[in-house]
């Protein structure tokens, strides 16, 4: 009864309203919430650090949304394999197309970080959109996060333009190789030959020294793209 009473009469009751309105629940506790929309700072202790930001949040609202977007992916696209059910789930959840739909969910507006310390590039954006949805998680349960994810986020994604989408195996590796810490990528031209078809480039990608994949195409980028592409198979395995 008291937390009834908190949530619609309390000095909070316009944060519950607002999160109701975004998640489409009432919320139970507002500390993971409040910890979704705070950035990490240097100043702050380890216990601060865990607690009171939202990058253990954001580890688990990750595998949320890998495994909902799996499970759609999987049930709604019965004739595609491992490969191309991996491509088009990394086209939904990438740092880009989050950024997209935290601006579009109004995110921003619930961000607690001081706009001074907040980082130039919007990509923590995305990294809120998983920790709120580590948030619902822990709140409110799996069903709850799940159904957050198919009202709120899933009519936000154009399937049939994403899947049309080129994706950029190149950027998606690069962006991979820095949160693993795998070193510096190279993607080095190893042969230019002429034939029938035209000039074709073979394309090695090196990993802090070592060679990983090749990949080859009638452009240099296109080459690139098909080294990256078979890079981020390996890597994933």
């Amino acid at each position: 009864m008291r937390g009834w009473l908190r949530r619609y009469f309390g000095p909070e009751r316009e944060t519950y309203r607002r999160l109701y309105t975004l998640v489409g629940a009432c919320p139970k506790d507002l500390s993971w919430y409040k910890a979704a929309f705070t950035l990490p700072i240097p100043s702050q202790s380890r216990e601060s650090y865990l607690t009171e930001s939202y990058e253990r949040l954001e580890f688990l609202g990750d595998s949320v949304l890998q495994l909902v977007v799996t499970d759609y992916i999987f049930r709604q696209y019965p004739s595609f394999d491992e490969g191309e059910m991996t491509e088009l789930r990394a086209k939904v959840v990438n740092t880009e197309h989050l950024v997209e739909i935290a601006q579009r969910l109004m995110v921003p507006s619930f961000v607690l970080t001081p706009p001074q310390a907040l980082p130039k590039r919007p990509d923590y954006l995305a990294d809120m959109v998983e920790a709120l949805i580590g948030a619902i998680y822990m709140d409110l349960g799996y069903a709850q996060a799940q159904r957050f994810i198919w009202k709120r986020i899933f009519p936000l994604i154009s399937w049939e333009r994403i899947e049309a989408t080129e994706f950029n195996y190149k950027g998606r590796l690069l962006e991979l190789a820095q949160q693993r810490q795998l070193g510096q990528v190279e993607f080095v031209v190893q042969e230019r030959r002429r034939t029938t078809r035209g000039e074709v480039f073979l394309v090695c990608i090196r990993i802090n020294g070592k060679d990983i994949t090749t990949g080859t195409g009638l452009r240099k980028k296109e080459a690139e793209q098909a080294a990256a592409r078979a890079a981020l198979r390996l890597l994933s395995e």
